[in-house]
C-alpha cells in the first residue's frame, strides 16, 4: 500500500513539472517581441554648405514719369525694346476704368474657356472632385508661402467654380454662358469707348525681363564688378540696407546671364572648385534648386568668397535679392537603413608585436530565407533617424543591397540564427 502511495506521488510529481515547464515556456514566447524587419533601399543625400548670398544682375532702373501707372507687364515677363512696360493715365478715374476692363477681359476669357470644354456634358461629380483639388492646392500653397504659381492655381478654381455653378443651375448651362459672355462683351466695349485719354506709354529701353521691384542695390553692385570684388566689399554690401526707391516704375534686367555672390564663415569649403557646376538651393521665395558655375573662389582670414553664375531661371528669381543658401557640394549615394538595424560588434585584434587592440565592425542582419545573415557595411552618412551605408566588400557575393529585409528588434541575435519557422 505504502509502494502504490509512493508511485502515486512521483506521477503527481513529474506530472506538475511538465505543466509548470510547459507554462515557463509559454509565457517566455508570449513575452518575446516578434520579429520586425524593413527594406533597405536605395538613397541620395545632399551635403550642402550654408552661405550668406547675393544676387546680382545687369539691371536698368526706368524712371516713374506719372502718377496713375498701369502695369502692363507681369514679374519676370520678357520684354522686347521698344515694347510696352506700362500706361500712364491722366486720372485715377481712366486708371480705375483700366483696370475694370482688365478683370472683364479675365472674366470673358474663363467663361469662354468653360463653354469650350462643354458644360452641358460636364460630370458634375467630377467638377466638385475638381473644385476641391484647387481648394487644397491654394491652401498647400499659401501654407508653405509658395506663392510662385498661386496666380495659376487661383484662376483655375474660378474657372472651375464657373462651370459647376453653371451645371448645378440650369440643364440650359452653355446658353446662359454664351449670354453671359455677350453682355461682359458690350459692358467691354461701353469701357473702351469711355476710357480717358492715355497720356503716355513707357517702353522697354532695350530688350530684357521685367521687374516691378527696385531695391536700391541695382547701382551698388553689378556684374562688371565681380571680378575684383574682395571678401570684405561683400561683407559690406550684405550688412547694408539701401534705401528703396519707391518712385521707380521698375526696372529691365538686361542680360540673361546672373549672378550668386557667397560668402561662406570658414575658410576651407570641401568639394569646391572653380568651373563646376553646383546646385544652389534658395532658403525662401524660391522653391527648387537652381545649376550655377562656380566663377571664382577666394578664401582669407576664415572665410569664403564663392561667385556663380547661372543663364537660367531669371524669371523665377527677379524678386530675389539678399538670401541664405545651400551649396550642395556633395551628393552622396548608398542604402538607406533606420538607425536601430545598425549594430556593433567588437573585436579584439593582435597586431605583429603581439599587442591586442578592440576593432569595431558595423554591419546589420538580413533576413536570408530563416535565418539571419550579417552584412558587414560602412556607414557614409548619419542623420537623426537614418544612416547611408555601403556594403564593406561591393564584389562579395553575400553582401548587402537595397531590397533586402533587415532586422529591427531582435538583440540576442547571431550570424546564422533561426529567426522565421
Amino acid at each position: 500500500m505504502k509502494e502504490s502511495t509512493l508511485v502515486n506521488k512521483v506521477i503527481i510529481g513529474v506530472i506538475c513539472a511538465a505543466v509548470i515547464l510547459y507554462f515557463a515556456v509559454y509565457l517566455a514566447l508570449g513575452f518575446q517581441d516578434d520579429l520586425v524587419t524593413t527594406t533597405a533601399y536605395s538613397y541620395s543625400v545632399d551635403v550642402g554648405t550654408e552661405a550668406s548670398g547675393l544676387l546680382v544682375r545687369q539691371e536698368q532702373v526706368l524712371p516713374n514719369s506719372g502718377q496713375y501707372v498701369d502695369i502692363l507687364l507681369d514679374e519676370g515677363e520678357k520684354v522686347s525694346k521698344g515694347g510696352e512696360i506700362a500706361l500712364i493715365h491722366s486720372s485715377q478715374d481712366s486708371l480705375n476704368t483700366r483696370q475694370t476692363i482688365q478683370s472683364l477681359e479675365a472674366e470673358i476669357e474663363q467663361l469662354e474657356y468653360s463653354l469650350s470644354t462643354g458644360t452641358q456634358t460636364t460630370n458634375s461629380s467630377r467638377l466638385d472632385e475638381e473644385v476641391v483639388n484647387s481648394m487644397v492646392a491654394i491652401r498647400s500653397l499659401a501654407a508653405e508661402g509658395d506663392l510662385s504659381t498661386l496666380e495659376d492655381s487661383a484662376l483655375h478654381l474660378r474657372t472651375m467654380v464657373f462651370q459647376r455653378d453653371y451645371v448645378y443651375g440650369n440643364t440650359q448651362a452653355a446658353n446662359q454662358i454664351e449670354k453671359l459672355i455677350q453682355d461682359k462683351k458690350k459692358e467691354l466695349d461701353s469701357l473702351n469707348a469711355s476710357l480717358s485719354q492715355v497720356s503716355q506709354t513707357i517702353t522697354a529701353p532695350t530688350s530684357g525681363y521685367f521687374s516691378g521691384e527696385v531695391d536700391g542695390f541695382e547701382s551698388l553692385i553689378t556684374p562688371d564688378m565681380l571680378s575684383s570684388l574682395t571678401i570684405s566689399q561683400l561683407t559690406s554690401l550684405l550688412q547694408q540696407e539701401p534705401a528703396t526707391d519707391h518712385s521707380a516704375l521698375g526696372k529691365v534686367v538686361t542680360d540673361p546671364t546672373w549672378y550668386l555672390a557667397t560668402l561662406i564663415d570658414q575658410e576651407s569649403v570641401s568639394g569646391l572648385l572653380e568651373g563646376k557646376t553646383y546646385k544652389i538651393s534658395f532658403s525662401h521665395d524660391y522653391y527648387g534648386m537652381i545649376s550655377m558655375k562656380l566663377e571664382r573662389l577666394v578664401s582669407e582670414n576664415g572665410q569664403t568668397m564663392a561667385i556663380f553664375s547661372t543663364n537660367t531661371h531669371l524669371s523665377d528669381t527677379t524678386l530675389l535679392r539678399q538670401q541664405t543658401v545651400d551649396i550642395i557640394a556633395q551628393q552622396i549615394e548608398g542604402i538607406r537603413i533606420p538607425r536601430q538595424a545598425l549594430r556593433v560588434i567588437t573585436n579584439t585584434v593582435t597586431d605583429e608585436d603581439g599587442n591586442e587592440s578592440q576593432v569595431n565592425s558595423y554591419g546589420v542582419y538580413t533576413v536570408v530565407g530563416t535565418q539571419a545573415e550579417w552584412q558587414e557595411v560602412k556607414v557614409l552618412h548619419s542623420d537623426d533617424s537614418f544612416y547611408l551605408v555601403e556594403p564593406v566588400d561591393e564584389t562579395a557575393s553575400s553582401r548587402l543591397r537595397a531590397g533586402d529585409e533587415i532586422i529591427l528588434n531582435s538583440n540576442h541575435i547571431s550570424d546564422g540564427m533561426v529567426v522565421r519557422s
